[in-house]
C-alpha cells in the first residue's frame, strides 16, 4: 500500500468509475522521477466508465476501453491519451485482474399486492439466486424487504420484513447458509418508482437481494 499511496500523489483521478484499473501500482524510476501508467478496462461485466487524470499542469480524459495516459510527477502533464496494446494490459495487470473481485450481482423480486406471495415469474429467480451465491462463493446475501405506499407506515414496515423474510426462507430451503444472509424492511419507503402516498405501484412490491 505504501508504493500506491506513494504514487496517487503525484496526480488525482476524478469521477472514477467501475472499470478503472490503476496500471501505476507497479511503478518504476525513470530520471529520477516515478512515471506512472493508467489504463481504463471494463469491469467483469464488460461495462466501461471515464476517468479524468488530473496533475498541476494538465487533465487527460479516459473514456474508451484500453484509453491509456502516463504521468511523471504533479508538475508535468498527463501524456496524451493513447491505446494500451492488450497483450501489455494482460502481460503487465493479468494477475491482479484475475484476483479482482466480481461487483455484486442484484436481483429484483415482485409480490402480489398486499401479500407475501410472490410473482410466479419472481419465484423462478430463487433458483437463479442460489445459483449466483454458489458460483460466486457469496460472502453475504442481503435482502430488503419494500412495499408500495398503500396503507399505514405501521402495516408495510411489517409487510416489507415478511417479504423479506420470506426469500430469506425459500434460500435457506435451497441450501443457502444462514449465516449469510441479512434481512432489512425498508417498509415504504426507498420505492423503486416514487409515487404520492396511497397510490399502487406494482414496482415497489418488492424484495431486493444482493449477493456479494
Amino acid at each position: 500500500m505504501a508504493n500506491q499511496q506513494a504514487i496517487r500523489a503525484d496526480w488525482s483521478l476524478k469521477d472514477k468509475l467501475p472499470g478503472l484499473l490503476a496500471a501505476g501500482l507497479i511503478a518504476m524510476a525513470l530520471g529520477g522521477c516515478a512515471r506512472q501508467s493508467i489504463i481504463l478496462v471494463p469491469d467483469p461485466e464488460g461495462r466501461i466508465g471515464k476517468a479524468e487524470v488530473t496533475t498541476s499542469a494538465g487533465k487527460q480524459l479516459l473514456e474508451k476501453p484500453g484509453d491509456m495516459t502516463r504521468t511523471s510527477g504533479r508538475s508535468n502533464p498527463p501524456s496524451a491519451v493513447t491505446t494500451a496494446d492488450p497483450a501489455f494490459i494482460a502481460a503487465t495487470f493479468g494477475e491482479a485482474l484475475a484476483v479482482e473481485p466480481p461487483p455484486p450481482q442484484t436481483f429484483t423480486l415482485l409480490f402480489e399486492t398486499g401479500t407475501t406471495a410472490l410473482t410466479a415469474e419472481s419465484l423462478k429467480s430463487i433458483a437463479d439466486i442460489v445459483s449466483a451465491s454458489q458460483r460466486r462463493s457469496a460472502i453475504s446475501v442481503s435482502i430488503s424487504g419494500h412495499t408500495d405506499t398503500t396503507g399505514s407506515d405501521k402495516l408495510n414496515d411489517a409487510l416489507a420484513l415478511e417479504r423479506a423474510q420470506l426469500v430469506k426462507a425459500l434460500l435457506l430451503r435451497q441450501g443457502v447458509k444462514p449465516e449469510l444472509i441479512s434481512v432489512t424492511s425498508h417498509g415504504k419507503g426507498n420505492p423503486a418508482i416514487p409515487t404520492p402516498d396511497g397510490v399502487p405501484e406494482p414496482r415497489n412490491r418488492r424484495a431486493v437481494v444482493i449477493v456479494h
